[in-house]
């Protein structure tokens, strides 16, 4: 058991887990269990709370890799999301300030949605690039954390650790969407 990393605002960041103990260990790795949904969604849960500091460098690695390989895609991408997410959010926003500019300029509002969706549009191919950039890591992830099993000694770890999982980066992102941790913290 390591010593978690502390972050601001009670987040935790629990220790790297060995490369051995995350790759190398082959006699670890077994095809997900297909019809039984539950046990495999368990699989995941555990292994991305366990190897939670893992998987977020993995990530990135490969997110700045892909991003310095391929630079103006990136950029041109990312700009093409955001001024689309701009437009749109300024669209469906209920501030009262910008209800009001949007009925005193109903063609500017029109003409900026119309000029941002080309934009996107024609930036489509460096889009993909960006979304490529971000699916590919998250892919892998979920598929380490679908076929890796952990030995014994990785188990104890991860039950010694249990308490302050909750306080972790990932514990707060599955919480997040939605993940129940009452089932998980009782099996």
């Amino acid at each position: 058991m390591g010593v978690n990393w502390k972050l601001c605002y009670d987040v935790e960041v629990p220790p790297v887990r060995g490369f051995s103990e995350f790759i190398l260990d082959r006699a670890h790795l077994e095809m997900p269990p297909f019809r039984d949904p539950p046990r495999w969604n368990a699989r995941i849960l555990s292994n991305l709370l366990y190897f939670q500091t893992n998987y977020f460098a993995v990530v990135l690695v490969f997110v700045a890799v892909w991003s310095l390989l391929h630079a103006t895609d990136t950029v041109v991408g990312l700009s093409a999301i955001v001024v689309l997410g701009a437009v749109v959010s300024f669209s469906l926003s209920r501030r009262p300030a910008l209800a009001q500019m949007r009925r005193e300029h109903p063609l500017a509002t029109l003409g900026a949605f119309v000029v941002a969706s080309y934009y996107f549009i024609y930036t489509l191919s460096s889009v993909i690039v960006v979304l490529f950039t971000l699916a590919v890591p998250l892919l892998l992830v979920l598929l380490h954390a679908s076929v890796r099993l952990r030995n014994l000694k990785t188990k104890v770890n991860h039950q010694l650790d249990r308490i302050s999982l909750k306080k972790t980066l990932m514990a707060r992102l599955l919480e997040l969407f939605g993940v129940d941790f009452k089932t998980f913290w009782a099996s």
